[in-house]
């Protein structure tokens, strides 16, 4: 297809594994199109060997019990339990579609976790499930003649009336802004992890989706829940590479600056503590080194060195190009922003408080998650929940859908962006990670609202792609802070220092924000 067409009968927006498996769901009832703010993984891919950004602890994980302990109390029961019962269909589909998983002939390997109460992790060669799931999605897309994929078409907002989704509008890679009817609309964008200045996210990871369906009228909800991950890779010149909970599953120690152990003073369990509370104790050790940079290390230097090379070799490679030895050198590592727990609030097939739109993956907030992810729940969430808001919404044709108007508009700037924008991002960016991070308190989250309230004014009318990012991370920001604000308790993810405990009686509810109200339900 060469360029965006006025109208198709589906619009997916994102790429990832969500998006691409909504539309393999949705190409036999009608036209797709698939918009991706970047490159396609197929696109890179065919580039010098690339590998997309996908974290090393993505695993497919096959247990209930396991997911609703992490949600303390707020995982939707059958949101869970749909989770875990359609995951194995959605596993043998990929299989079937060639994914090179792990498996003496045809039955699938569940390897032994000791963080886990059964033997049920799914693993694909090398590390890469994400990777190898991605893969087949697209090779699944491309043999498809109904579903188109553009890239570098910006989505900025969602076309509205009577309530209604009725398409999107998006700038184009010419930087031309444009509209696209469709009869309905998926939200497949991923998280927000660049809200804050520290984060294992892509670039583009700029809550795209949560912004415009929260701009266009759309409930979102459990903003509150930011999931930090305790060891990403820190160097100041290279991406906050996460180092996989298996690391320190498999033996591995994290010390101080002074190189003393430190785990065992905050959690009998020490290194295998749940990752919430090793983030908290790398920031005190952190915080009590008083060094101007200051990070902890991961140590697996007493480790046998043969094995770790054949268990992580994708870590060990990319730690080598850093002139990092994880066999020999300790890792310099930090917390980091990883997952976005909340997002658009959706029933069990993907549908939003928006007639005709939709979202699955991490930009929804579907209720598997709870208050807490369970690590490797994501790659499976985007496949159940994509395959399912797929199916649903081919029932949206009977809806038709007008050709989108081309009246000529102003193009945007496409070219290099101004030093003030990216001044802004890194004010969200500081003082989200300084007072609505890891740890929280009123007084550091009203500083932070106040602050983010007083840049407002900076990005009411973006013109280029990058101020539309400005402008989704600040609002993506301010949702984070206030829900976290109203939140008067500890539970999962979300930590405040004025409030440790857990509050049943009061807050065994999901924060629900529209417009300019925020109440619990």
């Amino acid at each position: 297809m060469k360029g965006l067409p006025a109208e198709t009968d589906f619009v997916v927006i994102g790429a990832g594994v969500a998006g691409l498996r909504a539309a393999i769901e949705l190409a036999d009832a009608g036209r797709v199109l698939v918009l991706a703010k970047k490159e396609t993984f197929s696109t890179l891919s065919a580039q010098d060997g690339f590998t997309p950004a996908l974290s090393d602890e993505e695993e497919i994980i096959l247990h209930l019990q396991d997911t609703l302990v992490a949600g303390e109390g707020l995982c939707l029961p059958q949101a869970a339990k749909t989770l875990l019962e359609e995951g194995p269909e959605r596993i043998e589909e990929l299989i079937a579609w060639g994914t090179q998983l792990d498996r003496p002939k045809t039955k699938l390997v569940f390897e032994t976790e000791a963080s886990y109460s059964h033997s049920h992790v799914l693993r694909a060669p090398g590390e890469s499930t994400g990777g190898e799931i991605l893969r087949t999605l697209h090779a699944k897309v491309q043999t498809r003649k109904n579903i188109s994929v553009l890239e570098f078409e910006f989505s900025t907002a969602l076309l509205v009336e009577d309530r209604r989704v009725t398409g999107v509008s998006v700038i184009s890679e010419k930087g031309l802004p444009e509209d696209v009817a469709a009869s309905a609309v998926l939200l497949a964008t991923g998280g927000m992890g660049q809200i804050y200045r520290n984060t294992t996210n892509p670039e583009s990871a700029t809550g795209d989706g949560v912004a415009i369906a929260f701009r266009a009228g759309a409930e979102v909800g459990d903003m509150e829940f930011i999931q930090f991950y305790p060891t990403a890779l820190y160097l100041k010149k290279a991406p906050r590479l996460l180092l996989s909970e298996a690391l320190r599953r498999e033996g591995a120690y994290l010390r101080n600056f002074e190189m003393d152990r430190f785990m065992a003073k905050y959690h009998p369990l020490a290194e295998q503590a749940p990752e919430d509370v090793v983030s908290r104790a790398i920031m005190h050790e952190m915080e009590v080194s008083h060094a101007k940079d200051p990070f902890v290390y991961l140590d697996m230097t007493h480790m046998n060195a043969a094995r770790v090379q054949k268990r992580f070799p994708r870590i060990y490679a990319t730690c080598m190009k850093h002139n990092i030895d994880i066999t020999e050198d300790v890792i310099p590592v930090r917390p980091a922003a990883h997952f976005a727990i909340g997002g658009v609030r959706t029933d069990l097939e993907g549908r939003t408080s928006l007639a005709g739109l939709y979202a699955a993956g991490e930009v929804a907030a579907s209720g598997v998650h709870g208050a807490n992810r369970l690590p490797s729940n994501a790659l499976l969430e985007g496949l159940v929940y994509g395959a399912r808001a797929g199916n649903a919404m081919r029932g949206e044709l009977k809806h038709t859908q007008k050709p989108a108007s081309r009246q000529k508009k102003a193009a945007s700037q496409n070219g290099p962006v101004d030093a003030g924008i990216e001044d802004l991002i890194g004010q969200i960016q500081d003082v989200m990670w300084k007072d609505a991070g890891i740890v929280r308190m009123r007084t550091g989250m009203q500083g932070a609202i106040k602050v983010l309230e007083g840049l407002g004014p900076r990005v009411a009318h973006p013109r280029t792609r990058r101020s539309h990012e400005a402008a989704n991370l600040h609002l993506s920001a301010l949702l984070v802070a206030r829900s976290a604000l109203a939140r008067e308790e500890s539970r999962g993810a979300h930590y405040r220092i004025d409030y440790p405990g857990r509050d049943d009686k009061k807050f065994p509810k999901h924060s629900v924000v529209k417009g300019e109200s925020l109440r619990f339900v």
